[in-house]
């Protein structure tokens, strides 16, 4: 709740400023529209918040606001409050269950209508053969002097079984993915060279940028100014 709180607070702050409140005239002084500019006037349990903001409206509008997800509490704060949650299934069947839990919660607070992406989290050693990846992974391990543990699933395998996970874990109701390389360079290379060839090759990964922010990227569109006469 305190959470929700905070992301409704920012929100409003980033409205605070119209998108045309700066003025920036040399000639007469004037830097911005007062009337312009508004108080967010926010009263909650946690904090109380007058605003304006002390900075203009951001580029996008507002940024992206997501949230790394790890059980019901924070599956209900991404259905409320953000544009996109990160989620860490082990296997399809939690993929959709989790992806059903967050949509309730984003229906519950009448955001149906809203682009709300859920992204699975994932941790990858990969290589040109799965027995190759499990040894590079065992001997990560042996190193460290432990199994690696992870919040997220560490996967072991070649960039084809990659692909065929992230499409099935995509039919059970995820928007898209995050990517942890286990080891840099190797693993960010074989998901640049490897992977994404191979989803581009099943028509499941862009091979061009449609748009020039994260907001365009994502799909998701400008927010309305809630403080801008209509």
């Amino acid at each position: 709740d305190e959470a929700a709180d905070y992301v409704e607070v920012i929100r409003r702050l980033w409205d605070s400023w119209e998108d045309d409140a700066e003025i920036r005239d040399v000639t007469t002084g004037r830097f911005i529209g007062r009337d312009k500019l508004h108080y967010v006037d926010f009263e909650g349990r946690w904090f109380s918040v007058k605003g304006p903001s002390i900075t203009p409206r951001p580029p996008q509008g507002q940024p992206v606001v997501t949230a790394l997800a790890h059980g019901s509490a924070a599956y209900q704060l991404v259905g409320r409050g953000t544009d996109l949650g990160y989620v860490t299934p082990r296997d399809a069947r939690q993929a959709h269950d989790i992806v059903t839990e967050i949509r309730a919660a984003q229906a519950a607070a009448g955001r149906a209508a809203e682009t709300v992406h859920v992204f699975g989290d994932l941790l990858v050693f990969l290589d040109r053969d799965a027995v190759t990846a499990a040894a590079r992974k065992a001997r990560l391990d042996e190193l460290a002097g432990g199994e690696h543990a992870s919040d997220a699933l560490a996967f072991t395998g070649t960039p084809s079984q990659l692909a065929d996970l992230l499409q099935d874990w995509q039919r059970a109701g995820l928007s898209g993915f995050r990517l942890r390389p286990a080891a840099i360079p190797h693993d960010l290379t074989q998901i640049t060279r490897g992977l994404v060839p191979e989803l581009q090759q099943r028509g499941a990964f862009r091979r061009a940028y449609e748009a020039a922010t994260l907001r365009g990227l994502l799909g998701l569109p400008r927010p309305a100014n809630r403080y801008a006469p209509a």
